[in-house]
């Protein structure tokens, strides 16, 4: 996908929808000082271009069975790394992944609502059977402040 430019208003609507999700259209266009048509076009155009999504989101500090944790891994890519860390992302309970610079190459954030049980078979059953993972280390998230979660496919209903 090439680099798409937002201008000022697509970033002020984009920062309104952070700040409240279920603002309207027609609220955020006075406030904005433009027609809802525009917002409406707008948002709708943020979106079909994969720029932006509207997305419920969870406090999982508030939900005890809820296990959080970062997973590392070390690839062996063979120069497939891109495709490796999609189809990671894609994985239950992937909350999201990245390539990243230093010991490892891959880190993805893996949402559980099983506890424990679900952590561990997803870090001994599901990325190994990846096969390409040669070695990972796993951080449970112990306590967070401002972790607002969206719940990847794959995860059960909490």
């Amino acid at each position: 996908m090439d680099k798409a430019i937002l201008d000022a208003l697509d970033n002020e609507i984009i920062h309104s929808l952070t700040e409240d999700g279920r603002m309207s259209f027609g609220e955020m266009a006075k406030k904005l000082n433009v027609t809802a048509p525009t917002i409406r076009s707008r948002v709708k155009h943020l979106e079909d271009k994969g720029l932006f999504k509207v997305s419920g989101l969870v406090d999982p500090s508030r939900h005890p069975d809820m296990i959080t944790a970062l997973v590392a891994m070390s690839i062996q890519s063979k120069g497939t790394l891109d495709g490796i860390v999609e189809k990671i992302s894609r994985l239950p309970n992937v909350a999201w992944a990245g390539v990243v610079a230093g010991r490892y190459d891959i880190i993805a954030e893996v949402v559980c609502v099983g506890g424990k049980e679900e952590l561990y078979r997803f870090t001994t059953e599901t990325i190994l059977t990846f096969g390409h993972v040669v070695r990972s280390e796993t951080f449970i998230i112990m306590k967070s402040k401002q972790n607002w979660l969206r719940l990847p496919e794959g995860v059960e209903r909490i």
